[in-house]
């Protein structure tokens, strides 16, 4: 519970933090001169968007904890917070609807899946760990499971063309797999 208004908190503060940055007053020096960049506010003013919520280091993490351990009051209060933020950085309508209701809140539960999903490849990925239990508990993912693959094969034809220079003439490639394995990940 404590990571959990500890969160909440931290949301809180980052709205503030955007609505202050939002809320700068110009300085009149600046404004009175010709062809200062002031001149045009629409250029000065930082447009935010939902995108921006959704996309903050906490919310995210959040949103990822909520989804792995099926927490749906987690998720439904870090929903409410961002409706918030949004609200009071005035964003419009049409993007706070977005956050909104159920389909807001499966739309940030997708994106937390996809992004869980590639924390955890990169975990496999470099462990050499098989990933196809993650495609089975990730489907939200599935438009990267192609791009995965490929990665996985390029990195095992790296490793298997390394095996083969370490091994040289000596033509024994599967003694040398395990060296090129961990080279491979120095080299990372």
């Amino acid at each position: 519970m404590a990571k959990k208004l500890l969160l909440v908190a931290t949301l809180i503060v980052a709205a503030v933090i955007a609505l202050t940055q939002l809320n700068q007053p110009e300085t009149v020096l600046s404004a009175d001169l010709p062809n200062h960049p002031s001149q045009n506010q629409s250029d000065d003013i930082k447009q935010y968007s939902y995108k921006d919520i959704l996309n903050n280091d906490e919310f995210k993490l959040g949103m990822q904890q909520a989804v792995e351990n099926n927490d749906i009051e987690l998720a439904k209060t870090l929903q409410e917070k961002a409706i918030e933020i949004a609200v009071a950085a005035n964003l419009p309508a049409t993007e706070v609807s977005l956050i909104s209701g159920d389909n807001g809140l499966r739309f940030m539960q997708f994106l937390a899946s996809r992004q869980i999903f590639v924390k955890k490849f990169q975990q496999h990925y470099l462990s050499f760990q098989d990933i196809q239990q993650l495609k089975l508990d990730y489907p939200e993912a599935q438009d990267l499971f192609e791009r995965s693959d490929n990665l996985i094969e390029t990195r095992d034809s790296q490793i298997h063309a390394l095996a083969e220079q370490l091994a040289g003439e000596r033509g024994d490639v599967e003694l040398y797999l395990q060296l090129a394995k961990e080279q491979w990940i120095a080299r990372q």
